[in-house]
């Protein structure tokens, strides 16, 4: 009797090396099978997949979504190594392998072409690995940060036509002879761990640190190589692990790594490119120079590593050719980017007076003007600065450097940041491009630009854009936070907290980690879970959202009273201490108050503090977003 028919994505599992370790240890290969079912059945249940049947060492599920598939098996290869770190375990490896098409439905099975399919499709994958078809491939790739890469096209054995397979890449895979890390494009990924500081002067650890990003940043002006971000690469400052491990964490095919010692006037840099994979030596060398040739040692280290990678050395272009900048000038600016990049509020204004101190010593340095640019902007955005006096700072900042040169990727960048306040969105948006034209890896770019086209309704670009931020920079906690983020408003709860306590092991801002973590709680009705989080939320007004977060918490949580006595204190209060006013207006709404919301978000148009990307997209505002008054806001913000 046949049955209905329906699309669906068709998952196949397979534990490698199952069989012959029944042969020889038949108890542990039935522990092992035990342990992979009750691993794998419930993250069925969370990504709303359903088990068709168990074949004791593998699995055919189906969902009703290739996403809902793909994020279901990368959660489970992630879960697996995870549980293959420990010491002491045989390691359990699966196969997965999925394909979307037709099934015919009997009973509690499916049956069909596609199931046949997605059967031959899982053998192709590696141990540890995710291989899916060219519809699922069509359904997925804007819509997760890992890249794909296409395999030869197979023969799969009683498939009459061909079929192409992609295989997923998966972050902490070490790549093996022929896979396209290999390949020279995938060498030419590379990342600039931080130089080891090797002078006796422990202060001289700002100089080490702002050098490895100078450097960083000269190499990222090489055609074709990609530079993984600061933020990344910093967390294996003092490590001990090997550079294949690096390698495959960060994704990269090769690494440069070395030491500065500074001595007086003299300093000694030595570097070394290794291949991340075989960890063979590809080039080095060290320069032992005065302290004044410090701009020669970077671009002689440029070219080396063009020429170790075989790619052309860039020719000069825009507005760049201006002299080096003085000494003084070049030591408060390291120090400054240093400071600026740990991003609390307080490292942030050190970081502008390094900047302001490099000035001082030499006007015409464009970089230094950059840097004020981009604490201007942090300061802005964390309500430690009202925006009329730092949005035009920033913007006048941005603009200057770019006056002296034009090449800047930072200053495009920040400048588009301080055009999206003024809700020029158009303007922003070439300055963005601008900015990846010149450095195609810098992360904060396709992150803005990113939020940018969100605003703008263009969702699958966002989507490519964030994936390119997480692939520039694999560790940043802001981009790992939009991840969430972006889980959470989807849907998607359980990936949405993985990916915000990711954020906050990567030292995100735990008022924003810990907030959205508890608005996911409120949905799923975990009371316990939420309420553990409040008291976490900082009251002092410092972090993201400072002064309205335990609010909303409140709010949320059903303490309604709590929350309007609050918002009405902060209210009260703004004569003695600036709250930006788009914190007031997410109170209003999360309590349901909409005139009040109403008059703050057109608050927050005049005050320029706060982008549009919050109320467009958050869950909280949905039923607001219905309000005739909202389609006045979205045209206050040149949105509508």
């Amino acid at each position: 009797m046949s049955g209905s028919r329906r699309l669906a994505a068709i998952m196949f599992t397979d534990m490698v090396g199952s069989t012959a370790l029944a042969q020889t240890d038949e108890a542990e290969a039935l522990k092992l099978r035990d342990e992979q079912e009750s691993l794998l059945r419930p993250l069925f249940a969370t990504h709303q997949g359903r088990e068709i049947k168990s074949m004791g060492d593998g699995f055919l599920a189906e969902f009703d979504s290739a996403l809902r598939a793909v994020q279901c098996a990368i959660d489970i290869q992630q879960r697996l190594r995870e549980r293959n770190a420990q010491t002491g375990l045989t390691p359990i490896l699966l196969r997965i392998g999925i394909h979307l098409g037709d099934v015919e439905v009997r009973g509690t099975d499916i049956f069909g072409d596609s199931v046949n399919v997605a059967s031959r499709v899982e053998p192709l994958a590696a141990p540890g690995g995710i291989c899916v078809t060219e519809p699922v491939f069509g359904q997925i790739r804007n819509k997760i940060p890992n890249t794909l890469t296409k395999l030869p096209t197979p023969k799969l054995k009683n498939v009459r036509f061909p079929v192409d397979v992609y295989k997923i890449d998966l972050p902490w895979e070490t790549p093996a002879t022929g896979d396209r890390r290999s390949a020279p494009e995938a060498a030419r990924r590379l990342a600039v761990l931080p130089l080891a500081n090797l002078s006796p002067d422990a202060q001289d650890a700002f100089f080490a640190e702002g050098l490895t990003e100078e450097i960083g940043s000269v190499l990222s002006k090489l055609p074709s190589v990609r530079v993984i971000a600061r933020t990344s690469v910093m967390r294996y400052r003092g490590t001990t692990k090997g550079v294949s491990e690096i390698g495959s964490e960060l994704r990269v095919g090769t690494i440069l790594e070395g030491s500065v010692r500074r001595a007086g006037n003299r300093v000694r840099v030595t570097a070394q490119l290794v291949d991340a994979a075989s960890e063979e030596q590809i080039w080095s060398d060290s320069y032992d120079r005065e302290l004044v040739d410090i701009f020669a040692i970077q671009s002689e280290i440029a070219k080396e590593v063009a020429v170790a990678l075989g790619v052309a050395l860039p020719p000069s272009s825009g507005t760049s050719h201006r002299p080096d900048p003085s000494l003084t000038a070049f030591k408060a600016y390291l120090k400054g980017r240093s400071l600026w990049n740990r991003r609390s509020t307080e490292h942030v204004k050190a970081a502008l007076r390094c900047f302001e101190e490099a000035l001082a010593s030499d006007p015409e340095y464009a970089e230094a003007h950059s840097g004020i640019a981009d604490c201007y902007s942090i300061l802005v955005d964390r309500g430690a600065l009202q925006a009329s006096e730092g949005a035009p700072k920033a913007m006048a900042a941005a603009r200057r450097a770019l006056q002296i040169d034009e090449t800047i990727a930072e200053a495009h960048a920040s400048l588009g940041l301080s055009l999206i306040r003024e809700f020029r969105w158009s303007e922003a948006e070439r300055e963005y491009q601008r900015a990846l034209e010149l450095n195609p890896g810098y992360a904060s770019a396709h992150q803005w630009y990113y939020m940018d086209l969100v605003c703008r309704g263009r969702e699958d670009e966002a989507a490519k854009e964030l994936a390119l931020a997480e692939d520039a920079d694999p560790f940043s906690p802001v981009i790992r936070f939009h991840r969430g983020y972006r889980a959470w408003i989807s849907g998607q709860d359980d990936a949405a907290i993985a990916s915000l306590n990711q954020s906050a092991e990567m030292g995100g801002d735990p008022n924003m980690t810990n907030l959205f973590k508890l608005l996911v709680y409120s949905r799923q009705s975990k009371r316990a879970e939420a309420e553990a989080l409040l008291p976490l939320l900082r009251t002092d007004g410092q972090g993201w959202m400072g002064s309205g977060a335990p609010l909303i918490a409140r709010a949320l949580l059903g303490r309604r009273e709590e929350a309007f006595r609050g918002v009405e204190t902060l209210v009260a209060g703004l004569r003695e201490r600036y709250v930006q006013a788009g914190e007031i207006a997410w109170v209003y709404g999360v309590l349901g108050d909409a005139d009040r919301f109403f008059e703050w978000i057109f608050r927050s148009v005049d005050e320029r503090s706060k982008s549009p990307f919050d109320f467009v997209t958050c869950p909280l505002f949905e039923t607001l977003r219905a309000d005739s008054r909202f389609r006045e806001y979205l045209r206050r913000c040149a949105l509508a």
